[in-house]
């Protein structure tokens, strides 16, 4: 039996090629644009599909994957079949790719991934380019993101997307996804200090790599918060290519969360009426582990926050539950390029145990656990408890929680995917 498609596209980690993540600063950036556009070359048939579909390009600190979801769901509502790849996955790969369509009989949307039937027929279509890329292309095999991003543009194709809506993986000049030639709209959520070691260090320096993805004579819409240097550059990069900019108004009061503001904007901008927007907002399909209710009784919450900005925002969502249970579990692990200092210094005051853990995704560091437990021990006056096995963690939370009481996991969307098995197949401790 052949192995599966999943396992057979992570396992092309163990041949030798360079890591966006790991690399971007050991080369020049362009090589990594470069390698994707050599495998978007070798499926004509996709770029054919991207002169057809409508694109909406989307980076940003925070808030792009739930930007993309509100924006699926309106555009749905609104009678498109609308793709949607967004990264990373939390649980099974074929989460990065999924579809909303209406569903006339029943007068309602229907939002689903990929089947793993055809993720698999479209992997074994792809082999062959794989192969010769070992050989043929100068920028060598294309990374596993790469491959996912064209597997979903091919997906979107076979349905007859209308609409695509594309998240950016970091950055977004010389990300993967910008190997795209135009696109209807760019949106630039937010501009934070995440991922600076690969696109900073200035806050300058990541809206220059975010600006990235505005196309000549474009449309370009920024969040409500973007302000100052960062805004000016992102203005000078619209200008450069006669792009029409537009700025979010500030949320309304009674929905202060800019993510709802920028896609309620862009969805006017598109001419989509007031009444689709709101049931598209009240009937969206949220991204696996954003704010993620997965038990009551105790209430179990995962959340993929893994910077300061984004944290701020979970700990305002928390705040209706901080005041209706008792005891606070915290379960958090964080990736080692991340400001865990930042994070734990928002988090730490407003739980009363801490299980510090790590995520199981070997191609990426974790943070240096013993220095997140001595942190933890000088700035709170509290030994945390540490477990080199997340599913140990929420194990002992689920068996020291009583009803009232609240645990809540994060630090990074790769923690997430393995406490939700977990508990899927053991919900009670």
């Amino acid at each position: 039996m052949p192995m599966n498609a999943p396992l057979f596209l992570e396992s092309l980690s163990n041949l030798p090629n360079a890591d966006y993540m790991l690399s971007l600063r050991e080369r020049n950036p362009s090589y990594f644009l470069k390698r994707a556009q050599w495998l978007l070359q070798e499926k004509s048939e996709i770029s054919k599909f991207l002169r057809k579909t409508k694109i909406i390009h989307i980076t940003g600190t925070s808030g792009k994957g739930t930007v993309g979801a509100l924006l699926q769901s309106i555009l749905a509502h609104a009678g498109y079949t609308v793709g949607f790849y967004n990264s990373p996955h939390v649980g099974d790969v074929y989460e990065r790719i999924r579809v909303s369509k209406p569903d006339i009989h029943k007068n309602a949307v229907s939002t689903e991934i990929i089947p793993p039937h055809a993720f698999e027929s479209l992997a074994q279509g792809l082999k062959p380019e794989l192969v010769k890329s070992i050989t043929e292309s100068p920028y060598g095999l294309p990374s596993y993101f790469d491959i996912l991003f064209v597997l979903g543009l091919l997906y979107f194709k076979k349905i007859r997307a209308h609409w695509t809506i594309i998240e950016v993986g970091c950055g977004g000049r010389y990300d993967s996804t910008n190997i795209i030639k135009t696109s209807d709209l760019s949106l630039i959520t937010t501009i934070g200090d995440d991922h600076a070691h690969l696109i900073g260090p200035r806050l300058t320096d990541i809206a220059y790599e975010k600006a990235g993805i505005i196309k000549p004579r474009g449309v370009v819409v920024v969040g409500p918060y973007i302000k100052g240097k960062a805004l000016s550059l992102i203005k000078q990069e619209a200008d450069k290519k006669k792009a029409v900019l537009y700025q979010t108004p500030m949320p309304k009061k009674g929905r202060p969360d800019e993510n709802f503001a920028i896609a309620s904007f862009t969805a006017k901008l598109l001419k989509i009426n007031n009444a689709i927007i709101e049931q598209g907002i009240r009937q969206y399909t949220p991204l696996p582990g954003r704010f993620e209710i997965i038990a009551e009784n105790p209430t179990i919450i995962l959340d993929g926050a893994h910077n300061k900005d984004k944290m701020r925002y979970l700990i305002d969502a928390l705040e209706p539950f901080f005041k209706r249970t008792d005891r606070k579990f915290l379960i958090f692990a964080a990736t080692g390029t991340k400001d865990w200092r930042a994070m734990l210094s928002l988090l730490f005051p407003c739980f009363d145990k801490i299980y510090l853990t790590r995520h199981t995704v070997r191609e990426r560091k974790v943070a240096d656990m013993k220095a997140m437990y001595l942190y933890i021990k000088k700035c709170k006056k509290l030994s945390p408890l540490l477990y080199l096995d997340p599913e140990d963690a929420l194990k002992d939370a689920m068996r020291n929680a009583r009803q009232k009481d609240l645990i809540v996991a994060t630090g990074s969307l790769y923690l997430l995917g393995s406490l939700k098995k977990f508990h899927e197949k053991t919900p009670y401790c």
